[in-house]
């Protein structure tokens, strides 16, 4: 039999609290429900079931300190009512109620499929034998507990499934979140993939193109349609870096075009924009237009825009404009696509601008490896030609003929006057040639008059890549004319010929073939041939006045020697008779002092006078090519110096020479010419020191050589003096209290001798060590 209830015997001890349980907490009925705003569906709710209201406010006292949502129902269908709407982390049910009890309450719970899982804590007020729990438990519940229990027993069961709850809800939350981001991503990935594909195929057409014209045709024809765009545009810096030029585009007016055709970096619109701070600009709508650019009101139907800077390399080459006819919410995938486009457009603008630019260099080297392939053939044959004129001149019109024009005309000014005269003419036409230079030779040309006339007044190339008979006329001199009027000319070139800034001629050229003008390629190469041309004529002039100045030169040097060694030889018979009658004077008794003083003068003087014509035919000899005679024979270097020496201080009594020997001197050299080079040297030494500094001679045997050093202390060469000590009439200046007769023809000749002995003489002079004179005789 079914046990209801009692009131006022549930849970006597909590009677007083009843009463204090919050208001705002209960929900028990249906119009209750309605009115609660809507909550969070995360929250946790519990379902308390019980048809005695003082119970339910007992339950609703004991799970006050959860902090959880209570919901409360008084019969089993109003329990099932609330589980229609929403989820509960627990249900306390009570078992006897009026109505449905408990067990069936359970029953249809877990019939339910939503409800199904929700946990069930049987409460009952009677005493339960074991045939209700277990139907309890089988009816779905996971606990059963019977009045009065522990209300903290009870507060920690209904939190672990509050916590459970919570944790399910996190769990469906996370996934339902998980669910979310694999929709977004496969969204992304399809919306990716077909990016990818768009820039695939872009990046390909990209690849093919050679020409900044064919970028922007693979651009137009394959990325405005990916895009989503109506117009778009491609600029580019100019040369200068500060303006931005407009150099293809499609979909916009030609009004438009116009307005933004050239466009300053300074100017404020999203292309400059993207230039100057190298990133993207994006205009979703109309209103982001006017708050970025509230001076300028945006096209009609421009709804949205997008300008990206073409960069490569850490360059900026310039940006590309996109117009669209919706406004456009630029998502991140949106922003990258259209940003690897514009850089995959940079990378292939750098490219073909760099094929364009090696292309162009590659025909620049051919050019002018051309060109220099005809210089270097004009320079040799001009090489080849330089020393005779006329040749020359032949040798310049074949050149300019073979590698320009049909003819050939150079002329040269006439000194002192103010006309050119033609030097060479060549044509093609044998017969023409012969015909065109008897005219033009006999027609000099006035500066300023005619073409060749005003290229050298005015010292300025003159080019026409097409011409005509009248033209002609009327720029020509009637003779000059006369000359060309049976020669058909289409197109022709003058240059100056310059040397060092002066104008000294002209070279013309003329094609006489219609459809073959002159570029300006071919006047460059014509004023580089005139240039060499003016150079090797130049050239050619000072070689032939620098063989006739040397040839005079030759014969008057040949003469002055020629009449120095005449001189020289003819005077050494009177010294001979002059120096025997001082002698004989000097020998005569009964001579007074000043008589012998006297003889001893003159035969002094005439020892002197013979030295000095010696060295006069020395000199003449050694100038003359024929060098100084030399007569071998052995001899002991040592035994010729001292010699030397003796008679030397026979001369110098009040100086000192010291003399050193060591090794083997001996060889095969003119004893006269070495006791005359030593002569020089101790003479010279002797007249550059002090007086109370002695002079030292040295000779030394070496391996094939014998030396022979004099050394000599006091003033040192100066470094300016010492690159000439040896040249003819080269004269030092002498210590203090000496007196020095030398023509400066000493050191001149005793180089010659040593070096027709084979050896060398050196100097080596400084404050510290003083002046050494070193020869070096090779043994023979």
């Amino acid at each position: 039999m079914r046990r209801v209830p009692k009131a006022g015997t549930f849970l006597p001890r909590l009677a007083g609290r009843l009463m204090e349980a919050p208001a705002s907490r209960w929900e028990t009925t249906d119009e209750s429900r309605r009115s609660t705003p809507t909550r969070d569906s995360t929250e946790a709710s519990v379902l308390l079931v019980d048809d005695n209201p003082a119970n339910l406010l007992a339950l609703e006292a004991i799970l006050a300190p959860l902090a959880v949502r209570l919901v409360k129902a008084q019969s089993g269908e109003q329990a099932l009512r609330q589980l229609l709407g929403e989820d509960f982390a627990v249900i306390l049910l009570d078992v006897q109620m009026e109505g449905l009890d408990g067990f069936e309450t359970a029953s249809l719970i877990k019939q339910r499929e939503r409800t199904r899982n929700i946990p069930i804590i049987f409460l009952t007020a009677y005493s339960s034998d074991e045939r209700d729990v277990k139907t309890g438990y089988a009816s779905g519940a996971v606990d059963y507990l019977q009045k009065p229990f522990s209300a903290d027993v009870l507060r920690s069961k209904v939190a672990v499934f509050i916590e459970l709850f919570r944790a399910q809800q996190q769990i469906r939350r996370q996934a339902e979140l998980l669910r979310q981001q694999e929709a977004d991503a496969r969204e992304a990935a399809h919306r990716a993939a077909h990016y990818i594909a768009q820039l695939q195929t872009l990046s390909s057409r990209l690849g093919e193109a050679t020409s900044v014209e064919q970028v922007m045709t693979a651009l137009f024809e394959k990325g405005l349609a990916p895009l989503g765009a109506t117009a778009g545009a491609v600029c580019l810096l100019d040369a200068s870096g500060q303006t931005l030029e407009a150099v293809q585009s499609v979909g916009y007016r030609e009004e438009i075009l116009r307005r933004w055709r050239r466009m300053p970096l300074d100017s404020q619109v999203p292309l400059t924009d993207a230039v100057l701070h190298e990133r993207p600009v994006w205009l979703g709508s109309h209103e982001d237009w006017r708050a970025r650019y509230p001076e300028q009101e945006p096209q009609a139907s421009n709804n949205a825009t997008a300008a990206l800077p073409l960069q490569v390399k850490g360059r900026v080459l310039g940006a590309i404009g996109l117009s669209f006819g919706q406004e456009h919410r630029f998502n991140e995938d949106d922003r990258a696509f259209f940003t690897a486009v514009a850089h995959a457009c940079a990378q292939a603008i750098d490219r073909a601008q760099l094929y364009e630019e090696e292309q162009l260099a590659n025909e620049r080297v051919r050019v002018a490896a051309a060109r220099l392939q005809v210089l270097a053939e004009a320079s040799d044959a001009f090489s080849a030609a330089n020393r005779d004129l006329p040749s020359l001149f032949e040798a310049i019109t074949q050149q300019v003929v073979r590698h320009l024009g049909d003819s050939c005309i150079l002329t040269l000014r006439v000194p002192d006057q103010q006309l050119l005269e033609t030097v060479s003419v060549r044509h093609v036409d044998a017969a023409l040639q012969e015909r065109m230079y008897q005219a033009l030779a006999a027609a000099p040309i006035k500066l300023g008059e005619g073409l060749n006339g005003r290229v050298a007044q005015t010292g300025q190339a003159q080019w026409s890549a097409s011409t005509s008979l009248e033209e002609l006329r009327a720029e020509s001199q009637p003779e000059y004319f006369i000359a060309l009027e049976h020669i058909p000319i289409h197109s022709y070139l003058a240059a100056p010929l310059r040397v060092q800034g002066r104008v000294i001629g002209t070279m013309s050229t003329a094609r006489s073939t219609p459809g073959r003008p002159f570029s300006r390629e071919d006047l460059r190469l014509l004023e580089e041939l005139a240039n060499k041309a003016a150079l090797s004529i130049e050239n050619a002039r000072l070689f032939q006045q620098q063989q006739r100045d040397q040839e005079e030169l030759r014969r008057r040097t040949e003469f002055e020697q020629q009449l120095i060694g005449i001189v020289s030889h003819d005077l050494r018979n009177p010294l001979g008779a002059i120096t025997m009658a001082a002698g004989l004077l000097q020998a005569s008794p009964g001579l007074s002092d000043r008589q012998m003083k006297a003889a001893q003068r003159i035969a002094s003087s005439c020892e002197r006078a013979t030295r000095l014509i010696r060295d006069f035919l020395d000199f003449t000899q050694a100038r003359l090519g024929t060098g100084i005679p030399l007569k071998r024979r052995a001899m002991d270097l040592d035994e010729v110096t001292r010699h030397v020496v003796d008679e030397v201080l026979q001369a110098h009594p009040e100086r000192q020479v010291h003399v050193e020997s060591g090794g083997d001197v001996h060889g095969e050299w003119d004893p006269d010419r070495i006791a005359q080079v030593l002569t020089n040297l101790v003479g010279n030494a002797l007249a550059y020191s002090p007086p109370d500094t002695p002079v030292r001679v040295r000779t030394h045997g070496e391996p094939g050589f014998a030396l022979l050093e004099i050394h000599n202390a006091g003033t040192p060469i100066s470094p300016e003096m010492l690159p000439r000590l040896f040249e003819p009439l080269t004269r030092g200046t002498p210590t203090a209290g000496q007196h020095s007769r030398s023509i400066g023809l000493g050191l001149y000749i005793v180089q010659e001798i040593v070096r027709g002995h084979g050896g060398t003489v050196e100097v080596a002079s400084s404050q510290e060590l003083g002046t050494t004179f070193a020869v070096r005789l090779r043994r023979t």
